[in-house]
């Protein structure tokens, strides 16, 4: 005997994982700019460096809370695995973000791969508003 489970989606769990990636992506953005710090470059002498350093903090821990979000959601759509890929390629690039300073060569996966999270992101928006309609 098999029983389908019932199960109530629940949208604001949702909604707040879609704000938490509209930060993700507008961090991306802000990350891909503040990595120029690493490179030496500042603008009137702000540490770019460390602002890099520290929204790769926040933007870690913003996609645990949106993978956190979607699973207590209960969507049995996609977007629990696109989830856990933003969080994945989030945590990759942290740890890579940290080797550059003894593999200067991992740059050339750190700034493409840097692209394709933030076109995930825009993948994951698609679906957020999907759900909406």
């Amino acid at each position: 005997m098999s029983e389908e489970a019932n199960v109530e989606v629940n949208h604001n769990f949702l909604k707040y994982a879609m704000y938490c990636n509209i930060a993700i992506m507008l961090l991306i953005i802000s990350q891909g700019i503040t990595g120029l710090g690493r490179l030496g470059y500042t603008f009137d002498g702000m540490n770019l460096d460390s602002s890099h350093k520290y929204t790769a903090h926040l933007g870690l821990l913003i996609t645990i809370g949106m993978l956190v979000l979607v699973i207590m959601s209960k969507h049995e759509g996609k977007l629990k695995g696109m989830a856990i890929g933003m969080f994945m390629m989030w945590f990759v690039q942290f740890g890579i973000g940290e080797m550059l300073g003894s593999m200067q060569w991992l740059g050339m996966v750190h700034a493409p791969l840097a692209m394709m999270m933030f076109a995930h992101g825009a993948m994951m928006g698609q679906k957020f508003n999907q759900l909406s309609d």
